[in-house]
């Protein structure tokens, strides 16, 4: 089988997201009755909802899936997948391990984890166009394997300077959106406030029910804090009320 070319979203849908694949994002169905299954997503398709109370998926149903993450995430086709395992197997070390090691240093996908294209597509698209240099030299081939510090450069003409840094200042605003978000969520707002040493103490807090937000219980670390909200926190030992001032 060939690389994929056809509509993205379905593969989304039917495997869940993969943000390498593509930017967009899918609709999707929650299951809104009683019950357990309460806002869990419906799979695709019709029987979406019969597929939902499956008891469960088999074994090599779950291995498919995983498989397809793969091919479809780095964007290559069965026979490419079966030489980077048989690749894999000729070492001594974990061969899952050393399979994603030699994925992960493909120069298409090294192109998007520095965020130089918004897509694996989109770096595969840049390198065989030209934009891409390895060491200052021009290299065309996607699925060049990168070796430790190889130097990984835009190509110094206008139209790649142009690409390159657009995609890298779109890249640092959604940092910065998501830091800023970040700060906000309750597990780092107790931290931030000396109520606990560490992370993982703010969650251990949450998780067993002694924060509240104006008096109602919160057990979910990632909830957003606002401004003018009461926080209590209320152990075995003390009990203790602040009220959340944001910039």
């Amino acid at each position: 089988m060939s690389r994929y070319l056809g509509p993205r979203l379905r593969i989304i849908r039917r495997i869940g997201k993969l943000r390498g694949f593509t930017r967009k994002k899918p609709f999707r169905r929650s299951f809104r009755g009683k019950g357990p299954f309460k806002g869990k997503i419906l799979p695709p398709g019709q029987h979406g909802l019969t597929k939902l109370f499956k008891a469960r998926e088999s074994d090599y149903l779950i291995r498919l899936k995983i498989k397809q993450r793969l091919r479809f995430h780095y964007g290559l086709s069965e026979k490419q997948l079966r030489q980077y395992v048989r690749k894999a197997k000729k070492t001594k070390s974990a061969t899952g391990q050393i399979l994603l090691q030699l994925l992960e240093m493909r120069l298409d996908n090294i192109v998007f984890r520095l965020n130089m294209a918004p897509t694996i597509v989109a770096a595969r698209q840049y390198i065989s166009h030209g934009h891409i240099y390895v060491n200052n030299k021009k290299v065309n081939i996607p699925s060049y394997s990168c070796k430790p510090k190889d130097i990984i450069s835009a190509a110094m003409t206008e139209k790649s300077l142009k690409l390159i840094q657009q995609n890298l200042k779109i890249a640092s605003n959604q940092m910065s959106f998501y830091k800023k978000r970040l700060k906000k969520t309750l597990a780092f707002v107790l931290y931030q406030l000396n109520i606990v040493p560490n992370i993982t103490s703010a969650l251990l807090l949450i998780s067993q029910g002694y924060v509240k937000i104006n008096n109602k219980k919160i057990l979910s670390p990632q909830r957003l804090c606002y401004s003018k909200e009461v926080l209590t926190i209320t152990t075995p030992e003390s009990s203790r009320q602040i009220k959340l001032q944001f910039d």
